[in-house]
């Protein structure tokens, strides 16, 4: 250790002799780190491992582009029944003004043209056209007509009519698969006539729209920055907006219209709490150490951090997304501020012992490099491990991390107990100042002031404008470190000149000795017990790991957005009134030569099969929940229509025939005719109307009419109660299990399965699987650089023992107290990797420190309490107070960070002040007698 010891001792040296240099490399790296910054834009990672579920989504996406964009909506009655004259009536109206916007443009999204956008689709049981949108009120409408009279002027018995006569009608039934799980029906008289009278307190239908005008592509429920998903979204917003009315009868909320919005809405309330987290963990960090200056500049520090880490990270190529450019910054914020505790405690340790400002940087920094180093490296090698996930996000998550941890070391574990020293030499020249009560008042104003500010030009900068960011956070260190460093240099000047004192206008409070003797009473006391402690720690951990390990990966929209708002409330009215009468799409792909005879029939016998899996929904009426337009519909209706005949023969010289009367041609060389017709002309029903577009033709089947690529199909397959994770395992497995049908189909060369909801079960079992993986890897790497470090097996096994233990207690406390692990939460354990290494090496090494030069352990242990132990407590306070404010924001996803965080922090705080004390004085080789 020797070596290192004179290393560190020659930078330490460097350190105190260059600080100005290294001030000055500092600004001028930051000022050009700015440029990348700004200039350069990181690509989103993707949160997809490698898998059959994602290359077959991806393989849709490109095959299957729909000319339809879907808008969901679900209607709840204030009354308790949806299908009454007011209600229907309110919804029509709105349909109405919906519909004359249209033609307007008025529901055009800021940045598309001013032009329609509503779709004009066909209804294929009505055999009828309709604009934007059937409903139930609609279908009334229609059927009041037919009897005279309109939903204006309708009496409530008449309108029961009308919806009996609707739910009764083959053309219309479909409607009833649109109603509540609990609507019901009973015989009852209605103007002398028997009728079904139907009650519902909600219904759902959908609004249609021009997906090119849209901008093209797919609309995929998920939370990344497409500018073509966000004109999307506020579209859909638009229309739910003008169905909503006044809402004076019903409630009305879109079905996952709008998940990007609503992240950017909740993130900017969030923004306030985010704030408060650097606020209040650097107000604490001043008030630890008792110094205005302290807090200043480790706000600034903070600040600077971030602007390395955007700057590099983009300047080296490191993607971005929500993960990445959110919560690595976030959760930085603990380790920055642990660098800088641990470097100003040391640097204030060695002033309390006498040293002047340099030699007390010269002789603290020495003391400490070795753990920052340590801690660096051993953070570096935890977030690292990440690598080993396969998951793009969380591999960038890691490098950026790693970066993170770098400028964390750099900027608040050397740069500011420079930057400190500076001040104080500056100080002592113009002289300290009273600690009169103004003063002292005006050092706590002062730090509020400069905490602000670093909080604002931190979420400034992380969350709504780089460019605004750096303006706050260079207009902070101007006028909250410049501006007073420069008054103690003309304070210093002007005491030199004409004699007398002059005082400075912020004063620092002297670090006192009462949280000393409170942390190292208890760490003394405790560690005075140590058999029990272990005893103790280690049935609390074995406990621990058995819950750990029931822990759930969910992906629950209530983790992620504001539970009383309209993206939640909307779908949890869907599990309310549809329950198992729907679900979530997912998709059976299907490629092979689908032009064969075999092949049609096989795929018929898979749905009738898949019609009666309990995985799949079960509509009202109990049809199943497969989509209607499948690759046997489209042929049915050319087979159907005698204009689509005769066009297809035109066209292709072939003539359609059905001898055997099964709907769909007779031959494969028919089968392939109506293929390249439909997907060039769609499905015409006559001159006028088209059954289906060729968009819709496209978004179902694939066909390429030179033969060079294999015909592909996709069935939509309703999946209910996504939400539980379980569900969606078990619909996966007994869909799977259906695939084999296709066995031994020579025809069928490929088929699969994939859809939201198995691409996000694909996505939480990698997540749980790179958790799995990452904790030992990061454990095994940290062990083996503490080894070479430090050359002592002992110590760097119970450094290690810590680590396992926060990680331990924190996912059996997650599952004892509802949390799920997700991708957010699954963060915070390689978070906890690295700040439970880092308490644990700056504690064992200011041990062996202190050993070297005490009479026995326990008198080394004392001291290593009551210097670093402290510098600990405070480095744990601040964050956890800081990411105890995040805890009440409004956004469920920063709230649990914050939660998690802070539980985090604490368990580390425990182990490393409450458990490895035990450990180090077992494995030490105690010199005298020590009472315990």
């Amino acid at each position: 250790m020797r070596p290192n010891r004179d290393l560190s001792d020659r930078i330490a040296g460097l350190l105190a002799q260059h600080s100005g240099l290294v001030l000055a490399l500092t600004l001028a790296v930051t000022a050009l780190l700015v440029i990348p910054l700004v200039t350069l834009e990181a690509d989103d990672a993707s949160q997809d491992p490698r898998g059959e579920v994602f290359e077959l989504r991806d393989e849709i996406n490109d095959r299957f582009v729909s000319g339809v964009h879907f808008v969901p909506f679900i209607i709840e009655s204030r009354s308790g029944d949806a299908l009454t004259q007011p209600v229907l009536l309110e919804l029509y109206r709105n349909e109405v003004r919906l519909k004359d916007m249209d033609a307007r443009g008025e529901l055009a999204p800021d940045g598309l043209p001013v032009q329609p956008y509503l779709f004009t689709s066909f209804d294929v049981d009505r055999n009828l056209p309709f604009h934007g949108a059937f409903t139930i009120a609609d279908a009334v409408q229609a059927v009041l007509v037919e009897l005279g009279t309109t939903l204006e002027q309708a009496t409530e018995d008449q309108v029961k009519l009308a919806v009996h006569y609707v739910m009764a009608a083959p053309e219309t039934s479909e409607l009833r698969n649109r109603l509540s799980s609990s609507a019901t029906s009973r015989r009852r008289s209605v103007d002398g006539a028997e009728i079904d009278y139907w009650v519902s307190p909600a219904f759902t239908f959908t609004v249609l729209a021009d997906n090119e005008r849209l901008g093209g592509g797919g609309f995929e429920i998920a939370v990344r920055n497409d500018p073509k998903v966000n004109d999307k979204e506020r579209f859909n917003r638009n229309v739910q907006s003008v169905l909503r009315g006044e809402q004076d009868r019903f409630s009305l909320w879109g079905l996952a219209i709008d998940a990007n919005l609503e992240t950017e809405e909740e993130g900017r309330q969030a923004g306030l709490f985010i704030m408060l987290t650097v606020v209040g963990a650097v107000l604490i960090v001043g008030l630890s150490l008792r110094s205005y200056w302290a807090t200043a500049m480790t706000g600034a520090g903070l600040g600077i951090l971030m602007i390395w880490l955007k700057g590099i990270s983009n300047l080296v190529g490191i993607k971005g997304g929500l993960i990445i450019e959110l919560i690595v910054p976030i959760a930085m914020i603990s380790l920055g501020v642990d660098f800088a505790v641990h470097a100003l405690r040391r640097y204030q340790e060695e002033r309390g012992a006498g040293y002047p400002a340099r030699r007390a940087l010269h002789v603290g920094a020495a003391g400490i490099l070795g753990a920052l180093v340590m801690a660096m490296l051993s953070d570096g090698v935890a977030f690292l491990s990440n690598a080993s996930s396969g998951i793009e996000a969380v591999i960038h998550f890691g490098l950026a991390a790693a970066v993170a941890t770098f400028s964390s070391f750099v900027v608040l574990g050397l740069v500011v107990p420079a930057a400190m020293m500076r001040i104080d030499e500056l100080r002592g020249v113009a002289g300290e100042g009273s600690q009169s009560p103004a003063k002292r008042f005006g050092a706590f104003v002062a730090s509020i002031g400069a905490a602000t500010l670093a909080g604002t030009g931190v979420i400034l900068l992380v969350a709504v404008s780089e460019i605004a960011g750096v303006v706050v956070l260079a207009g902070m260190v101007l006028g909250m470190l410049v501006a007073p460093a420069v008054w103690l240099v003309l304070a210093a000047r002007r005491r030199q000149s004409v004699g007398g004192s002059v005082r400075e206008w912020i004063v620092d409070r002297p670090v006192g000795a009462g949280a000393s003797s409170v942390v190292e009473a208890l760490v003394m006391a405790v560690a005075g017990h140590r058999i029990v402690v272990i005893v103790v720690a280690a049935a609390m951990t074995a406990a621990a790991v058995l819950y750990a390990s029931r822990l759930d990966a969910t992906l629950d929209v209530k983790d992620f957005f504001d539970g009383s708002s309209d993206f939640v409330v909307g779908l949890d009215k869907v599990d309310e009134h549809i329950g198992q009468a729907g679900g979530e799409a997912g998709i059976v792909y299907i490629r092979g030569d689908l032009a064969d005879p075999v092949a049609l029939v096989s795929i018929d016998g898979f749905i009738r099969r898949l019609a009666d899996s309990p995985s799949v929904a079960r509509h009202a009426d109990g049809s199943p929940g497969i989509g209607s337009r499948t690759v046997l519909t489209l042929l049915e209706r050319v087979v159907a229509s005698e204009y689509a005949r005769r066009r297809v023969e035109a066209e292709t010289g072939v003539a359609i025939s059905d001898l055997d009367e099964d709907g769909l041609p007779d031959s494969r060389t028919q089968i392939a005719a109506a293929y390249a017709f439909m997907t060039r002309h769609g499905v015409p029903l006559d001159e006028r109307t088209q059954v289906y577009t060729v968009g819709q033709v496209r978004a179902t089947l694939f066909h390429d009419p030179s033969g060079a690529s294999q015909d592909i199909t996709r069935l939509t397959v309703e999946i209910p109660g996504t939400r539980e994770q379980a569900k969606i395992a078990a619909a996966r497995d007994d869909i799977v299990r259906e695939l084999a049908f296709f066995d031994g189909v020579e025809s069928i060369a490929r088929v699969g399965l994939t859809g939201s909801p198995f691409t996000r079960q694909a996505q939480l079992d990698a997540t749980t699987r790179a958790l799995q993986t990452s904790i030992p890897i990061a454990a095994a790497g940290a062990f083996v650089l503490l080894l070479v470090a430090i050359r002592s097996i002992r110590y760097a096994v119970v450094t290690i023992i810590p680590v396992g233990l926060v990680v331990a207690w924190l996912y059996g406390l997650m599952y004892l107290t509802g949390f799920s692990l997700n991708f957010v939460t699954a963060t915070i354990g390689a978070v906890s990797i690295g700040v439970g290494i880092d308490f644990s090496i700056h504690l064992m090494l200011r041990f062996r420190e202190e050993l070297a030069r005490r009479e026995n352990s326990d008198e080394a242990l004392r001291y290593a309490a009551r210097g670093t132990g402290v510098a600990l407590a405070a480095s744990a306070a601040s964050s956890i107070v800081g990411f105890g404010i995040m805890g009440f924001s409004p956004m469920p996803m920063f709230s649990s960070y914050g939660i998690l965080t802070a539980l985090m922090i604490f368990l580390a705080l425990a182990a490393s002040l409450l458990v490895l004390p035990s450990l180090l004085l077992v494995v030490s080789e105690r010199r005298g007698n020590a009472k315990r």
